[in-house]
């Protein structure tokens, strides 16, 4: 576990103030563990579940250590630099999110 979640009073597009999250500090570990993971051969395969630009130097060498890097986003909104930069690519549908949560919902 990395990272902080801080809250920050931004502007909404009405004019009234709202406390909007944000993580800090997590990309930075997830690449320190992409590398370190990838130096030590302790990985085979990296699944990456961020559309975080920041993530390409990571991933890159992870490559160039011999471990496969797969990027896992969403369809509405990938990040194509991200998709150049790894092997594989799984975008996931909105309607699939939908379907998964309408089987969930009856379990």
């Amino acid at each position: 576990m990395s990272g902080r979640v801080r809250g920050q009073m931004e502007e909404s597009q009405s004019g009234k103030s709202v406390l909007i999250f944000r993580e800090k500090g997590v990309d930075v570990k997830m690449a320190v563990d992409m590398v370190s993971l990838s130096c030590d051969k302790i990985v085979k395969e990296i699944i990456l579940c961020s559309s975080d630009s920041d993530l390409q130097p990571a991933i890159k060498e992870a490559k160039d250590r011999g471990v496969s890097c797969v990027y896992l986003g969403f369809e509405v909104n990938p990040n194509k630099g991200i998709s150049y930069t790894t092997d594989r690519t799984i975008l996931i549908r909105n309607s699939e999110v939908l379907e998964f949560e309408k089987i969930n919902q009856l379990l």
